[in-house]
């Protein structure tokens, strides 16, 4: 008998954790199945080398679905059959131990993300998937039972696990949505997440300043999302961790041309209230009256932001503390507490982490990650709509998604 072919296409995480299971699987089912990986870039798994600043939050310990984004009814089910633990038993079997940091991020103990693209690749070497690099697969169309990739590549099933469209240098460029796309499946509109924040008014004085705070986005008059942690202040607008974390409900209003008006504030000082804020600066107003409004908040944040607070009151930094009124210290407080930032935008997904959107989960069997009505077609990864907030989550449905399409396709090509 003919020896059956899975085909993968996209070597990046999910496409990685695919083959390796759909091996795993039909080892523990006696059966022998051709699986071959199909990687556009000269070598697999480039874009994780990049995940964690180098070290690789690999994923989080957390499994809460209302870390996502897209359709979290599959997220759910998905995770219900591969969870946090059952991916850090993947990976143990690899060789590779995890050290779990705050907020539940976990990260190999190496702190090396090369050691975990290291110990995939072993690991697929290690099952006879076959790696086919430089090979950009650019069509897919139905063949018998089967497909036939590029025109001239017959597979038995398929998997798509080409990424988005964030990061193109790492090789997501979108192509596999238009794959999907004209083998029947519905591409929801795709936008770019975990990115900056462009603001209509620029504030190149504070380009490089970091500080805690806390941002809220406003879509008509409703805080549509919220985070709080280090901005990273820009010449372009707002970045940093909490930034990139709101940054989808931003995205989405303008790629979706919402109407209404979306504007952001930012809480410089999250760990006081507005009567404590108000009180720091009555104190520091009467324990020294010759201070300059310059230096007036530089005990509790940047000065530089300090500065841009007391300018956006219409008070002179050079003035003294002494002749602030009630009034303006009332001002100071409310901008301190709740500035307010009109948005132009967000970065492009030539700077963003990852995708939101993708293909139509409604059109796939949420327990299988196969076309309902495509047999032998699956998809997992970020293709599919679903996207994470910071601190693992997009890896850790990465590996979770493709552990369950590629398990399911080689049971798939096991029945067939």
């Amino acid at each position: 008998m003919e020896q059956k072919k899975l085909s993968v296409i996209g070597g990046g995480a999910s496409g990685m954790a695919a083959a390796a299971e759909a091996a795993r699987t039909a080892l523990r089912m006696g059966e022998s199945i051709k699986i071959v990986i199909y990687e556009k870039l000269p070598k697999i798994g480039k874009k994780i080398l990049a995940t964690g600043n180098g070290r690789c939050n690999i994923m989080n310990a957390d499994a809460d679905v209302n870390m996502y984004g897209g359709n979290r009814k599959a997220v759910r089910r998905v995770f219900e059959k591969y969870d946090p633990e059952s991916n850090m038993l993947f990976f143990k079997k690899m060789g590779v131990y995890l050290t779990e940091e705050e907020d539940g991020r976990l990260y190999p103990m190496s702190l090396q993300a090369s050691s975990v693209l290291d110990a995939l690749r072993f690991e697929l070497e290690n099952l006879k998937v076959e790696t086919v690099c430089d090979t950009k697969i650019k069509s897919a169309e139905r063949k018998g039972s089967g497909f036939l990739l590029n025109g001239g590549i017959y597979t038995d099933a398929l998997i798509v696990a080409g990424g988005g469209k964030s990061s193109p240098v790492h090789g997501s460029d979108g192509s596999c949505f238009e794959i999907l796309n004209s083998l029947g499946i519905r591409i929801k509109p795709v936008f770019p997440s975990l990115t900056g924040i462009t603001l209509k008014k620029k504030n190149k004085f504070l380009k490089g300043v970091r500080a805690k705070g806390e941002i809220l986005i406003v879509e008509n008059g409703k805080v549509v999302s919220s985070s709080r942690g280090e901005l990273q202040y820009t010449d372009y607008g707002i970045s940093g961790i909490p930034a990139m974390e709101v940054s989808r409900a931003v995205s989405e209003h303008f790629a979706l041309n919402k109407k209404g008006k979306i504007i952001m504030t930012v809480n410089s000082l999250p760990d006081f209230s507005p009567e404590e804020i108000f009180d720091y600066i009555l104190a520091r107003k009467k324990e020294n009256p010759g201070l300059l409004c310059e230096d007036l908040l530089s005990g509790v944040m940047p000065k530089k932001l300090g500065i841009s607070k007391i300018q956006s009151a219409q008070i002179n930094p050079s003035e003294k503390t002494g002749s602030l009124t009630k009034n303006q210290i009332a001002v100071i407080t409310e901008i301190i507490n709740s500035d307010i930032f009109e948005i132009s935008g967000v970065l492009g997904f030539e700077n963003s982490q990852v995708t939101a959107g993708g293909a139509d989960l409604s059109l796939f069997d949420i327990d299988t990650l196969e076309a309902k009505n495509i047999k032998g077609l699956f998809a997992c990864g970020e293709v599919l709509d679903v996207d994470g907030r910071c601190g693992g989550y997009n890896l850790g449905w990465a590996w979770s998604s493709g552990r369950l399409a590629g398990s399911c396709a080689a049971k798939f090509l096991s029945e067939k």
